[in-house]
């Protein structure tokens, strides 16, 4: 849901009631359950939410953050019990959220409803969330997903929403040594002689730079929100976010130490640690004095160290990646499963290597063959390609790219969710997609092409990024300075540098 993490491709390497709500937290479990961010974009009448903390995911229920959802329909906080949450808003409706059940009452003019929860109200970090049913109940006229995307609208927006929404992603450039953000109608929306590498995406706050140093967290108007300059920052997650400092020690040395802050900046967790993760699933892995493990919003470890641990992932899909080292034909063998936000073994490791979950589907190797599997740990591709011949990255967009070796080269495939496997006419080398986009490589450059091979942009750039929100990044190498392009899907360029510029 935050800045763009696209691929590139290089030619040359291929008050009181507040306290009351965060009282109520100990009540009902602070930080507990599973919860997944950045995975729903949540828009109001065509409005990007920046929302302090979410959406979450709690078995596999959105969920949103109350305080703003309310105020934005006009809703005012009435009185909080360890029972129930009153609100009453300016025309005289009213919302009981009835905690620790699975029901609300809506009351309005001429009456009055139940509204049934998929899951009991929540709380985050000191905030309380309720699931999308009811925030698009308290808004009066339910909530959607546009087809296609991860956008969620509470109050809907006329017209193409698809096309209306995507218009509020910024990407980013450098150009005459400043920092422009534009849209996919190559608008630009900001210029600010701040740096980052990211594109700001649909978030609120993007991590910065200034001379070289980390300067804290801009925010959309190009302001200095956050004075943070620690040695790195990371991007919001479940309304957290990382930041590293680096500390001397007392032999005259250097140590990392990393904590987490909220979107006030606050230190919400202290920098005890010698590496931290982004939030997903309410947990984030941290590692300290030589032990990995996962913790809360809180900072309370929730999965201790896991016996024989090799390695391990951050939470996806509410199942995170763990390899460890056990025995199998009497021998000692690395093996890779997967475990739930309880730490338990929700797949067995019995892979010989395995990625996190994206979309619902990972990558998996058995007897030296790698396939794909469901959240069950159900084969839908079964375990075929070996040695050249294997899948690359993880799910996005409903595909993975999929490379088959030959005798003397090797070509690129896409494959769908339903392991279906793709092939773009006339294009043998892909090298990453986007937007039902494929960039490709041929006599020596990058294009673009549809899935059904119909070509967008002929190959002339020397390396590109992967079409997002309806636009793609071209860049044309003058002897390491690069001319940077914003290129829509009609193939036209909608912004350029004015000059080659560094990128």
């Amino acid at each position: 849901m935050y800045a763009s993490h696209s691929w590139l491709h290089r030619r040359k390497h291929t008050g009181k009631l507040a306290a009351g709500l965060i009282a109520l937290a100990a009540c009902f479990g602070l930080g507990s359950g599973t919860a997944h961010a950045d995975r729903w974009e949540i828009f109001d009448q065509g409005e990007h939410l920046f929302l302090p903390e979410g959406p979450i995911e709690v078995g596999e229920v959105v969920m949103l953050p109350l305080r703003p959802v309310a105020e934005r329909f006009g809703y005012t906080f009435t009185s909080v019990t360890n029972k129930e949450i009153v609100l009453t808003g300016k025309d005289g409706r009213k919302a009981v959220i009835r905690l620790g059940t699975k029901t609300a009452l809506l009351e309005y003019e001429g009456g009055a409803k139940v509204q049934l929860m998929a899951q009991i109200p929540r709380n985050f970090n000191g905030a309380w969330f309720i699931d999308l049913a009811l925030a698009g109940a308290m808004g009066g006229q339910g909530h959607s997903t546009v087809p296609g995307t991860n956008f969620i609208q509470l109050r809907p927006v006329s017209g193409d929403a698809k096309e209306q929404l995507e218009r509020q992603y910024w990407f980013s450039f450098k150009d005459k040594g400043q920092t422009v953000f534009v849209n996919n109608q190559g608008q630009e929306q900001l210029q600010t002689v701040y740096t980052s590498p990211l594109d700001f995406g649909y978030d609120d706050l993007l991590p910065v730079k200034k001379s070289g140093y980390t300067a804290g967290y801009m925010n959309r108007a190009g302001e200095l929100a956050i004075d943070a300059p620690h040695y790195q920052l990371g991007l919001f997650s479940e309304g957290l976010a990382w930041f590293k400092d680096l500390v001397n020690t007392e032999n005259g040395g250097v140590t990392v130490r990393m904590g987490y802050m909220n979107r006030a900046g606050k230190v919400i967790i202290p920098g005890i640690y010698n590496r931290a993760y982004d939030f997903s699933d309410g947990l984030a892995k941290v590692t300290r004095a030589g032990k990995t493990y996962y913790i809360n919003h809180n900072g309370q470890m929730v999965i201790p160290p896991i016996p024989g641990l090799q390695n391990s992932e951050s939470f996806s899909d509410g199942l995170a990646a763990v390899t460890v080292r056990t025995t199998a034909g009497g021998k000692s063998v690395l093996r890779t499963g997967f475990i739930d936000t309880a730490g338990k073994w929700a797949i067995k490791p019995i892979y010989e290597s395995a990625t996190p979950f994206s979309e619902g589907i990972a990558t998996a190797t058995v007897n030296g063959k790698s396939g794909l599997i469901n959240t069950a740990g159900k084969w839908i591709v079964k375990p075929q390609y070996s040695g050249g011949s294997t899948f690359l990255g993880q799910f996005r967009d409903g595909h993975i790219l999929l490379t088959l070796s030959g005798k003397h080269d090797y070509t690129q495939r896409l494959v769908d969710t339903k392991g279906k496997i793709i092939t773009v006419p006339g294009t043998g080398q892909l090298t990453g997609f986007g937007d039902d986009i494929v960039s490709y490589n041929d006599t020596g450059g990058y294009g673009f092409k549809t899935f059904a091979g119909a070509v967008i942009v002929k190959p002339m750039y020397s390396y590109m990024s992967d079409f997002k929100a309806g636009a793609g990044k071209g860049f044309i190498d003058y002897n390491d300075v690069y001319e940077a392009h914003l290129i829509n899907k009609a193939g036209k360029v909608v912004w350029s540098t004015g000059s080659p510029a560094s990128e």
